[in-house]
């Protein structure tokens, strides 16, 4: 602890001392094929007085820069033969903002003597907002240092992720893309290949509560994560971290981009380590009786998670682009856990007593390609997009049980009972999507169409055994093995028009018709389960901006949720021989009308959105607990009556000061349920929250503190999680002209991550605690390896 503190004060005291009253200001000049442009003329000129100025050449690879300039205002001309001048207008140049990295500056062919492109430079903040849509910069937080995408995401305003991982916007789960291909996998695959991709590969986490048609359909709207694509010429970056909770990572890229071809890898590997302990109360409700059952478990969960990703853009022609990304990443595990049993009477008088023991080690591997292609025509607007992609994924489990029964005082009785349980799973998918926009009248009216087809394919082995204490043999245990091949298929078309009202209203309206086809081939049981359906899911959506930066958007969407492996698999999870979990293969597809109006309105000083929403679920599929007769319970999948969801929600940012942004979301939905559910299944109504806030702070551009907060509160048809909330602080400092980054970052400083859940049924009520050590202070130190530009910035000498 003394170490971090001291390293903390020492980053904090770097941002009082060695202020410069200097700037410094490099970017690359590229033409419309993304080809470098050798000796374009570069100007820096003072908006407060022409009469200062500054002149470079861009070099052979279209870099340029000043540095060693005064503070100020200042425009950037760039000119070259035959191409549009380009004026880069207002870029401010002070104390807290003194070094400007410009993205690619594209020269465009000239069409008329007198034509001149003029851009006004607006600096990045931490979040930005537009028509009710979020974009978190990522690579301006010093939390993406030693993060991963996964923790990345939990920090984004209006995005959740629950006890289980999964994640949800505006408490409807989204669909999640990369680099704007859709992310075809299951809930478990999803959350090992989030964990393991590092946060510093990622520019930006954009998140569309308003999508675009392709996917106006998904309830939740659309996460994309945008990866870093490098800049011009050879450059790489080398990172690693480590943290007092047992954790460390180290990662490396290269990314090499020149004349249209630009290419990314990236590769690593983490490990973590969680400690957590937790305990349960169930009071056991009969008809001439009540007793009690009582657990205390703790258990220690490690991981290795390496991880490789290499992307590759090639433009074919100014037109025509392609993209091919190649992805892998795996988790090696081995987790222990110990749960003590205890059952009593109503007298509070032990009667039995049992501790479980269960160790589990396994690996998981993920592989996946896709292939995209994109063609614009000249006709402005028009382009046709293919995405194909395939994924595999291979799994494999080990868990040893080890039980111990005592007699009420905790002497051991004699008997005790040893299990094995082997898993194995195979899961293959493939996916092919089309999508088409063109104008068909005037650029007022927009044509919309796409296609897309999806298949996957698991294959489920489950081995159980049991050891013969008389012979020391191992005898197969049939009642809690499984085998079975699960089928599903997906075939989508879609249309939709947006028509342009004026230059800042617009409808859009559309409908998707899709086909599902489920086939469960169920071997031990020697049977199959079959089902196949056409669903109807149109779309609108109305949207009006104004002049004075206020936006009023409306939308209507109906969505299907399927269920999947996790929710369908029959297999019985006997991890906990009292609480009996298993899927349910004859679970039906959810469908949902949602209905929801943003209001927003933004300045450069603040923006704010406020959105109301009504959503009508049917069929919904929720996680069921019941209480058997021989005192156990039973956790599957039930399709209950429906439900109605009533939604408000808001998310803005501030600018306190100058240095100073703080932004915050919050969004509370209340669920009300069928009196039918309410009635037979003893169902009740309820809340849920969640809120986060963050703050960043940057003294100087080489220095900056970033906080955030989240509170959070989950409803369930039988109950509802307390409040919890987590913290995640990071203060980030640059060195050897930004080449060396070291961050620190504190997560859960003051309190580990707790959860209390509380379950009512018909004939028991429950209560269960969770605590995990998430207290952490990681250390994050990243180097850039960039070779020096061929020439050096160009000094600007003091006047």
């Amino acid at each position: 602890m003394r170490i971090f503190a001291l390293l903390l004060g020492l980053l904090a005291s770097t941002a009082m001392y060695g202020q410069d009253n200097r700037g410094l200001l490099s970017g690359n000049v590229m033409d419309e094929r993304n080809k470098p442009v050798d000796n374009a003329s570069v100007e820096l000129i003072s908006l407060q007085d022409s009469m200062i100025r500054f002149s470079s050449l861009s070099t052979a690879d279209g870099s340029f820069g000043f540095r060693n300039f005064p503070f100020d205002v200042y425009q950037l001309r760039i000119s070259y033969v035959g191409f549009q001048p380009l004026l880069i207008d207002s870029i401010h140049v002070r104390a807290e903002r003194a070094d400007f990295n410009l993205p690619d500056l594209i020269l465009r062919a000239k069409s008329s003597e007198n034509l001149q492109m003029v851009v006004v430079y607006a600096e990045k903040p931490l979040i930005e907002s537009k028509d009710g849509n979020l974009t978190f910069n990522a690579a301006e937080s010093p939390l993406s240092a030693g993060s991963n995408a996964s923790d990345l995401l939990a920090s984004v305003p209006l995005v959740t992720k629950d006890g289980d991982g999964k994640i949800s916007v505006r408490g409807k789960e989204p669909m999640i893309m990369i680099d704007d291909k859709p992310v075809q996998l299951s809930m478990q695959q999803l959350q090992d290949l989030l964990e393991s991709m590092p946060g510093s590969a990622i520019e930006k986490i954009e998140v569309m509560t308003n999508p675009p048609p392709q996917y106006a359909n998904e309830q939740g709207g659309v996460i994309n994560i945008v990866t870093r694509k490098g800049r011009v010429g050879k450059s790489g970056r080398v990172s690693i971290s480590g943290g007092s909770r047992g954790e460390a990572s180290m990662n490396g890229s290269y990314s090499y981009r020149k004349q249209g071809l630009a290419l990314n890898i990236n590769a690593g590997a983490g490990y973590n380590r969680f400690v957590g302990s937790g305990y349960s109360i169930r009071n056991n409700i009969y008809a001439d009786s009540a007793n009690f059952f009582n657990t205390k478990n703790s258990n220690a969960n490690q991981s290795v998670r390496p991880n490789f990703r290499a992307s590759m853009d090639y433009d074919i022609s100014k037109q025509q682009s392609l993209n091919a990304v190649v992805q892998f990443n795996s988790s090696d595990f081995n987790n222990n856990s110990q749960t003590e049993y205890k059952n009593l009477n109503r007298f509070d008088e032990i009667y039995r007593l049992s501790e479980r023991n269960i160790r589990s080690e396994g690996e998981t591997y993920n592989a996946s390609f896709s292939l995209s292609y994109l063609m614009r025509t000249k006709r402005a607007g028009e382009q046709l997009r293919v995405i194909a992609d395939a994924n595999r994924s291979v799994n494999t489990s080990n868990r040893n049980f080890y039980q111990q029964f005592f007699n009420p005082d905790h002497t051991p009785n004699g008997l005790d009972s040893t299990q094995q349980q082997v898993n194995k799973g195979r899961n293959t998918g493939y996916n092919i999507r089309v999508n088409y926009d063109r104008p068909i009248i005037a650029q007022k009216t927009f044509l919309s169409l796409g296609t897309f087809y999806t298949n996957t394919n698991n294959l489920v082995i489950v081995d159980a055994s049991y050891l013969k204490k008389q012979d020391g043999t191992s005898a197969p245990l049939d009642a809690l093995s499984n085998h079975f091949r699960f089928h599903q298929s997906v075939v989508n078309f879609r249309a939709g028009l947006r028509q342009n009202l004026g230059p800042l209203f617009n409808i859009t309206a559309g409908v998707s018709a899709e086909q599902t086809a489920i086939l469960f081939q169920l071997y031990k049981a020697q049977r199959e389960a079959r089902n196949s359906y056409w669903t109807w899911l149109p779309f609108a959506n109305i949207s009006k901006r104004w002049d004075n930066q206020l936006s009023l958007t409306g939308s209507w969407r109906r969505s299907i949720r399927r269920p999947g492996i996790n929710e369908l698999n029959p297999t019985i999870d006997f991890s906990d021989p009292y609480n009996i979990r298993f899927g349910n293969e004859k679970l039906r597809a959810s469908t949902a009308d949602n209905f929801d109006i943003v209001f927003g309105k933004s300045s450069r000083a603040y923006f704010f959105n406020l959105g109301l929403g009504y959503n009508i679920v049917q069929d919904i599929y929720s996680r069921v607990r019941t209480l058997l007769p021989d005192g156990k319970t039973q956790i599957s999948w039930e399709n209950i009556n429906g439900r109605k969801e009533y939604e408000l929600s808001t998310w803005g940012g501030v600018t306190v000061a100058r240095k100073w942004r703080t932004n915050l979301s919050a969004s509370y939905t209340f669920n009300e349920y069928s009196l039918f559910d309410r009635t037979v299944n003893r169902y009740r109504n309820g809340g849920s929250f969640t809120s986060n806030i963050s703050s960043t702070f940057t003294p100087r551009d080489i220095l900056n503190f970033t906080t955030g907060f989240t509170v959070n509160r989950f409803a369930n048809p039988q109950g509802f999680a307390r409040w919890n909330w987590s913290m995640n602080t990071g203060v980030q400092k640059k060195f050897f002209e930004k080449r060396l980054t070291v961050t620190l970052n504190m997560i859960d400083p003051f309190t580990q991550q707790r959860s209390r859940t509380f379950t009512y049924g018909p004939n028991f009520n429950l209560e269960s605690y969770n605590t995990t050590t998430t207290r952490n202070f990681r250390l994050s130190l990243g180097y850039n390896l960039n070779k020096p530009q061929k020439n050096p910035l160009m000094d600007v000498k003091r006047k």
